[in-house]
């Protein structure tokens, strides 16, 4: 080859190259290192936001336990849920009222017995709902508390 009137050995070939390489190379390290800062920065504003969003939450549901109106308690849930719930609803239309407000207090954290205190339900009736829960979305009742959980945590 001829550049500038010289010719180029192969040591000068391999030395280019070599040069080309290790800039490629170093670009692709440094991307790498980018963008894993990048992924630790989004875990922590993930983990960050599920924290807050526990706190509201358990704000709420010791706001919630505080009312002596059982139902009015109930009904604040369904209007801060109101999206949330209406699309459960689309997604498993043979939920009953019922169903759907057990199924937000399970997915919100909430103990049973606090569950059986909001509901006014007796443990046996609860169980069966927790049953019937399972059926109508297409899980078992072992697995409702961890389902239930993902269809009202942000992901």
């Amino acid at each position: 080859m001829l550049m500038d009137g010289h010719f180029f050995n192969e040591v000068d070939l391999f030395v280019i190259a070599y040069s080309v390489v290790a800039l490629t190379v170093g670009f692709i390290i440094e991307r790498i290192v980018s963008l894993k800062r990048e992924l630790t920065d989004l875990r922590i504003r993930l983990l960050t936001n599920q924290r807050e969003q526990a706190m509201r939450y358990q704000l709420l549901l010791e706001q919630i336990k505080q009312q002596s109106d059982k139902p009015q308690a109930l009904d604040e849930l369904q209007h801060i849920f109101g999206d949330k719930l209406h699309q459960l609803r689309r997604q498993y239309p043979a939920l009953t009222d019922t169903d759907v407000q057990v199924l937000t207090l399970i997915g919100l954290g909430v103990e049973n017995h606090e569950i059986l205190a909001l509901t006014d339900m007796s443990k046996r009736t609860y169980y069966k709902r927790r049953q019937l829960i399972a059926q109508r979305i297409g899980t078992t009742a072992a697995q409702l508390d961890e389902v239930a959980k993902g269809l009202f945590t942000t992901k």
